[in-house]
């Protein structure tokens, strides 16, 4: 085993993992171990309403939202490369229509401009290689003024951010130094949102030079943490998350419990 785990970049998602469980991020990117379990249905019901949502905006409109998601379910429109369509269980499936029906009213008020699935990758310590990557869902571009919108199928309750909590998110305050970054943007020209899908709730927020350079600043940090720890240092985070965990099958922390 080699001395430091790999880090060949640095995510948002990367970095969470790590913070969640350490023993995960092994598994995954270290050893990139494939999981012998189903995908979270969670996870698959998200990349389907992200791909509806990008196809109605490419398709300017004109095409009936409700047939884009039926092909979407058919595999006529593909979600992932090679893969078959998605499979939802009875929750997912009485929450899409609802869903549906707030991408198209939110994009036909909003416009049906701008840039989707906007990929990232910069140097977080140039000329070291420190990258950062990762893709915005929409970056909306009107003049000097820049919006990120993000869309989310999270259920309403303590885990969504609200107009306060926002202002922490990770996530977006990445995104919105990447567009002050490589556009040249300045901090109060940049809007990020959040899109509920579940109850139509945007929440959107501005940043200062400060949040945003610190975003990039705990990028970094976890980064070079990841590169310094020797994979056998690991220690893994036993609780109830492991019940939703991939790795839970050949998990040595887990055995334990």
């Amino acid at each position: 085993m080699s001395e430091y785990l790999v880090c060949e970049h640095i995510s948002v998602s990367r970095k969470q993992t790590w913070e969640n469980c350490q023993q995960a991020y092994k598994y995954r990117y270290h050893l990139k171990i494939i999981p012998d379990v189903p995908q979270q249905p969670y996870f698959t019901y998200g990349k389907l309403v992200h791909k509806i949502a990008e196809v109605y905006v490419q398709e300017q409109g004109k095409k009936p939202i409700e047939e884009i998601t039926s092909e979407c379910l058919n595999g006529t429109i593909e979600i992932e490369k090679n893969l078959p369509p998605p499979i939802l269980n009875a929750d997912y499936k009485k929450k899409l229509p609802d869903h549906v029906r707030h991408i198209k009213t939110l994009t036909d008020r909003i416009g049906y401009d701008g840039i989707l699935e906007h990929p990232f990758k910069f140097d977080l310590d140039p000329p070291n290689e420190h990258f950062v990557v990762g893709f915005i869902d929409r970056l909306i571009i009107r003049g000097d003024k820049f919006f990120i919108l993000d869309y989310k199928t999270t259920k309403k309750g303590m885990w969504r951010k609200n107009s306060n909590t926002i202002r922490k998110d990770l996530q977006l305050r990445a995104y919105a130094r990447v567009v002050q970054k490589e556009f040249g943007a300045k901090a109060e020209n940049i809007k990020a949102a959040l899109y509920y899908l579940e109850g139509a709730e945007l929440v959107a927020t501005k940043f200062n030079d400060h949040m945003l350079l610190t975003a990039e600043q705990e990028l970094h940090d976890a980064y070079k943490q990841i590169r310094s720890t020797n994979p056998d240092d690991v220690r893994g985070r036993v609780g109830d998350q492991c019940r939703r965990c991939d790795y839970r099958k050949v998990c040595s922390w887990y055995s334990l419990t």
